[in-house]
């Protein structure tokens, strides 16, 4: 079994992968993580592992949670299956990068279009030779709600739900519309814009809110939450067939 950790800002991740099957997946707070070895003792029995980092705390004293399997640490230096063709390849964010991989390693050979909602929206490109080319980013469905209601002054705080219409009919629905609506015209214009310009485009959706436009989107081609977690194995692999 392989391990794979991403380390997020508020929670780690950790997934458990068998000849190129995930099996297992576990999301914990740190104070969790820290304290309470219970939680991820089906884990220990890892033979190798990666890990993608971004929190305040120090990547060794997160794989020392986890016995002794041999880690990677996933970084812009690793070697991986795409080439990094960003103007500022640094400032990629790992978990962009992590998902492009993912990608390539669901389609080679064709051309990427991958949408990861989160806290922000990313729209990224992975073209047919396996160049991140680049990307745009965007706010995300839960953080447009709140930017609704905190930068005015009497506008409630909404969430999405199932029930969207064209036309909103209180100002509730008119927000619940308008976020969820704008959302996915802004999707499916890019998907337009790249299908347009590229030929054999496919389309991945990602990130913890995509669940709310997998339905929605037309012409979506791969709707996978772990996408990162694959590409993070998929890099993990990577480097252990070249050592």
């Amino acid at each position: 079994m392989d391990l794979v950790v991403d380390a997020g800002n508020s929670t780690v991740k950790l997934y458990a992968f068998e000849a190129n099957v995930l099996r297992n997946s576990l999301a914990l707070s740190y104070d969790d993580f820290f304290s309470n070895s219970c939680f991820y003792e089906s884990y220990l029995s890892a033979k190798q592992g990666i890990i993608c980092n971004v929190s305040k705390y120090d990547s060794q004293k997160i794989v020392e949670q986890l016995s002794s399997v041999c880690f990677t640490e996933f970084t812009h230096e690793t070697p991986c299956l795409i080439t990094n063709a960003y103007k500022t390849p640094h400032t990629l964010g790992l978990d962009r990068l992590a998902a492009a991989i993912g990608a390539e390693a669901l389609s080679p050979q064709r051309n990427k279009l991958i949408i990861d909602i989160g806290t922000a929206m990313t729209i990224d490109f992975v073209d047919e030779t396996g160049r991140f080319v680049g990307g745009n980013i965007s706010l995300g469905l839960e953080t447009r709600f709140r930017a609704l209601h905190e930068f005015t002054g009497k506008l409630p705080l909404c969430s999405e739900t199932e029930n969207v219409t064209l036309m909103g009919k209180t100002t509730e629905e008119a927000i619940r519309n308008g976020v969820v609506q704008g959302m996915l015209y802004e999707i499916e214009g890019y998907i337009r814009e790249y299908e347009s310009k590229y030929q054999d485009v496919a389309v991945f959706l990602t990130g913890g809110g995509s669940h709310s436009f997998e339905k929605r989107i037309k012409n979506l081609i791969f709707a996978n939450k772990n996408l990162v977690a694959l590409g993070l194995y998929a890099t993990l692999l990577y480097v252990s067939k070249a050592k």
